[in-house]
């Protein structure tokens, strides 16, 4: 019905015909002829898709260079849902490196950036990736999350749109076809795959006995939630757990986000009982499931037992449970590495200057900055080759950005931007470190980087080693 409608209105307008008060419609110029959850869609006022901001972030020019954002600052799409932190942390880092790169501009052009907030919900983040596609003609989207990402590339990839995840780690993304006809893919991401960090969980397993105690686990739990990341990881770590000279007894247990989750602690703690738990969810689940544990005979850390934590739990927000944080406290976690050059160091002072927080507290925020960087980098070149903004050139111009010459690479700072976009420009390719290290991408779109071992501290994350690869 929707879509008849629309024809209907559409039908309208090309006639030459004035809509009437009385179908509920107002004409416009802009969006600022329109309410405040409305969007101005064809010339006339329309409502705005839920979760997404009618103006964008940077510039209001007319001839800005337009990119999407669908970021899930919230648990779920519902009103009164809770705010997730570290998506919330992503989104600043990334709004930090769009008001730098506006400062210095691009031939002469800036970035609107336009904004939805998801809820973390894949079929949302889909309907909002229409609207950013068809109504706003965005030439590049910047994405959280596996699933949601996964979801937004079945919209963008067949528009010619550009995708780029700053979180998202499944191995389906390796896999995914994303030319699009093209010789180029137009799916990346600066988070690197979860082969590395999976591999690299499972040889802590086999062979950090300090880190459980001073004992190699008996028998491992791997208890993830229900969706391409979580699934991905859980099969990677079971896999090369159960593989090799030194495997390790384990099982899987799923859980739904948002969930009740004492069905799936019953089963973990009554008919299992591990020695370790692998916890591969969220950080509202995290917190859910520590608090929980806690009162189990098997999973409580007063009976011996321990918890490892994927990347997703690094979040403040699991600290600020203070029964959570104390089962949590002292135990380890994996995620992947920050910078060590003077690009993370550079973000690292701005961010906490700007919002008062420490971007190593949670993860992927180097990240989503240095991914607002490339885009903005793609966005230059393909505007210095071709004077248009378009996915394919975007994407021709990441394809560089791990190809120069010198064996030393540039930092991807805001003082370099100017310096980097030239250097594209002038059809060099240029070798990049980013605040989230080393951006060499390979033929997939991937940026292969280490592996952080950290620990939760009792104010805060610890970072134990920031340089750890899967073993050969």
């Amino acid at each position: 019905m929707r879509a008849l409608f629309l024809t209907g209105v559409m039908s309208v307008l090309a006639a030459g015909c004035s809509l009437t008060t009385a179908a509920g419609l107002d004409e416009c110029e802009t969006s600022a002829d329109c309410q405040s959850d409305q969007v101005c869609t064809q010339r006339v006022c329309l409502p705005l898709p839920a979760g997404c901001r009618a103006e964008p972030y940077g510039s209001t020019d007319a001839d800005a260079v337009r990119m999407g954002g669908l970021f899930p600052l919230h648990t779920s799409p519902e009103a009164g849902a809770s705010e997730d932190e570290s998506d919330v942390q992503g989104f600043n880092a990334a709004l930090l490196a769009l008001e730098e790169v506006n400062q210095r501009t691009l031939g002469g052009r800036k970035i609107a950036l336009y904004f939805c907030d998801t809820g973390s919900s894949r079929d949302v983040a889909k309907k909002q990736a229409q609207w950013l596609v068809n109504d706003k003609k965005v030439a590049a989207v910047l994405t959280a999350g596996s699933s949601q990402t996964l979801g937004v590339a079945d919209v963008t990839i067949p528009a010619g749109v550009l995708t780029m995840s700053y979180s998202a780690s499944s191995t389906e993304l390796t896999v995914k076809e994303d030319t699009n006809g093209g010789p180029v893919g137009l799916l990346w991401r600066t988070s690197p795959s979860d082969a590395i960090q999976g591999s690299v969980i499972a040889h802590l397993l086999r062979t950090r006995s300090d880190l459980f105690g001073g004992t190699t686990p008996s028998k491992v739990g791997i208890l993830y939630v229900e969706d391409p990341y979580g699934q991905g990881l859980s099969n990677i770590i079971s896999e090369q757990l159960s593989t090799g000279s030194a495997r390790i007894p384990n099982r899987t247990f799923l859980y739904q986000r948002g969930s009740d989750v004492k069905p799936v602690l019953d089963s973990l703690d009554m008919t299992y009982g591990p020695t370790v738990t692998v916890l591969i969810g969220f950080a509202d689940d995290a917190t859910a499931i520590l608090r929980e544990a806690s009162t189990r005979t098997n999973l409580k850390r007063e009976s011996g037992h321990h918890w490892f934590f994927s990347d997703s739990v690094k979040d403040a927000a699991v600290l600020a449970d203070t029964l959570a944080a104390s089962q949590a406290r002292g135990f380890y976690g994996t995620a992947p590495a920050q910078g060590t050059g003077q690009a993370f160091s550079t973000f690292s002072a701005r961010f906490n200057d700007k919002y008062k927080k420490d971007p190593a507290a949670y993860a992927y925020t180097s990240n989503a900055y240095d991914a607002m960087y490339l885009l903005a980098l793609g966005a230059s070149y393909s505007l210095s080759t071709s004077n248009a903004v378009t996915g394919a050139k975007m994407a021709e111009a990441l394809t560089r950005v791990s190809s120069g010459t010198s064996s030393t690479s540039t930092q991807l700072t805001n003082s370099n931007f100017t310096y980097l976009a030239a250097e594209l420009a002038a059809g060099r390719g240029v070798n990049i470190e980013g605040a989230s290290g080393p951006l060499n991408f390979d033929a997939n779109g991937e940026a292969r980087a280490p592996v952080e071992l950290w620990q939760v501290g009792d104010s805060g994350f610890v970072t134990i080693s920031s340089n750890l690869e899967p073993p050969p």
